[in-house]
């Protein structure tokens, strides 16, 4: 596997994880990254504090700053 191919799937583990617990441990490696949230369709993404313990890392992104994509687990849509 090249070089290139290692970086883009150095976190992708974090995939599943909460947000919070994903938080500790980028912090802990001293990782710069930011939090997307996603939002089921017809539904406005939430702005909330990006502590909040109930969104999941659905993907993540590799970019610098590394890009966590979060998400609520509750996508009831009406």
């Amino acid at each position: 596997m090249s070089e290139a191919g290692q970086t883009a799937t150095e976190w992708d583990f974090l995939v599943g994880y909460p947000l919070g617990q994903a938080q500790q441990i980028l912090e802990e490696k001293a990782v710069s990254y930011q939090v997307q949230f996603m939002a089921a369709p017809r539904k406005e993404s939430p702005v909330e504090d990006v502590s909040c313990g109930d969104a999941f890392v659905i993907a993540v992104r590799n970019l610098e700053p590394l890009v966590l994509i979060c998400a609520y687990p509750n996508w009831d849509v009406s």
